[in-house]
């Protein structure tokens, strides 16, 4: 928790930072970093960045995700449904309990902020 005060990413300290290859990989060996700069009490609502590096994982969002990308790229696979294509300066929402598969050709690096349950 932040005490009331205002988060800058990059400029206030990390909560958590925590890095390491995807153990859900499904193509290549994506190494990701997440420094987490925000996290709720309630464990409801959390913020920061994210990278990595190529690779394709499949995920269901335990949390629905705004997401920034800010440098690189990232190509996101529905179940059963569209291929969404993301580059630098594009944003978009995955709801929470989404099935996607993540796709890395080369590099990608996001803001996100993820919310569970926000009436607690």
């Amino acid at each position: 928790m932040t005490d009331g005060k205002i988060i800058t990413f990059n400029k206030s300290p990390e909560l958590k930072h925590t890095s390491g290859v995807k153990t859900n990989a499904t193509e290549g060996e994506p190494f990701e970093n997440c420094w987490e700069y925000f996290n709720h009490p309630s464990g409801n609502f959390r913020s920061g960045i994210w990278d990595c590096s190529a690779g394709a994982w499949y995920h269901e969002h335990p949390q629905t995700e705004f997401c920034y990308i800010v440098e690189g790229a990232v190509k996101i696979q529905e179940k059963d449904g569209p291929l969404h294509e993301y580059k630098a300066g594009d944003s978009f929402v995955v709801p929470m309990g989404t099935p996607v598969t993540w796709i890395v050709d080369d590099y990608c690096k996001k803001l996100f902020v993820g919310a569970k349950k926000l009436d607690d």
